[in-house]
């Protein structure tokens, strides 16, 4: 038998009601949250790219490809507008920039985006996500004014992630840099080719706040 706490239900009831009709708290909010979207934007989809490339298995929830802000743990089994999600994605087959996905945050395409990227290269790329040596996991060394705002490693010698952390407090890099293993890399979410060593997180975070690195043919 469902238990309830009537009492409890209405005080909270009148507490939320309050607070929504009080205009200079939510007024407040809104300032707040105006000046935390983007970091927070940067934030989450740090934490997407992590959990499809870090060792095990990515647990993506179905109808989650974009934002989404529930408190709890969203419910998989709700509705999920499929249409819209398969236009997004034939405006991403099309060939979007990386700059014109990222001015896009507020749609969800930088993280559909991160999502259909990272799968695509672990299918291309099976042993480098797999748990044997070609798909082993190593640290990335950083140095600099914001060394301890990076979080960099990679799987094997194929792959590897350059991510963000603090991201409301980074502003400029400055002298801070990542030790990309020597060779030729594409970064799969903006196209750009590059050369391992010592590179800026200012360079690889230029037109899209996270990087995915794959290792192309041309090797140094």
């Amino acid at each position: 038998k469902e238990r309830t706490n009537g009492g409890y239900d209405a005080a909270l009831r009148t507490f939320v009601e309050a607070v929504l009709a009080d205009g200079e708290l939510t007024a407040d909010i809104d300032e707040l949250v105006a000046g935390i979207q983007e970091p927070a934007w940067v934030t989450a989809l740090a934490q997407a790219l992590l959990k499809l490339t870090a060792p095990g298995v990515p647990d993506v929830y179905q109808g989650c490809e974009l934002w989404d802000l529930s408190l709890v743990d969203p419910d998989n089994r709700r509705a999920v507008d499929f249409a819209h999600r398969q236009r997004l994605l034939d405006e991403l087959d099309a060939g979007l920039p990386a700059d014109e996905i990222w001015k896009r945050a507020p749609e969800g395409l930088p993280k559909l985006h991160v999502t259909r990227q990272a799968l695509a290269l672990r299918a291309r790329r099976p042993g480098a996500f797999g748990p044997g040596a070609a798909g082993r996991y190593e640290p990335l060394g950083t140095a600099g004014r914001h060394a301890d705002r990076l979080f960099a490693f990679t799987r094997g010698d194929e792959v590897a992630v350059v991510l963000p952390r603090l991201t409301a407090t980074t502003g400029d890099w400055g002298d801070t840099i990542v030790g990309l293993p020597a060779g030729r890399w594409r970064a799969v979410l903006t196209g750009d080719d590059l050369d391992g060593g010592a590179v800026s997180p200012a360079s690889l975070f230029a037109t899209f706040p996270v990087a995915l690195l794959e290792r192309t043919e041309d090797r140094a």
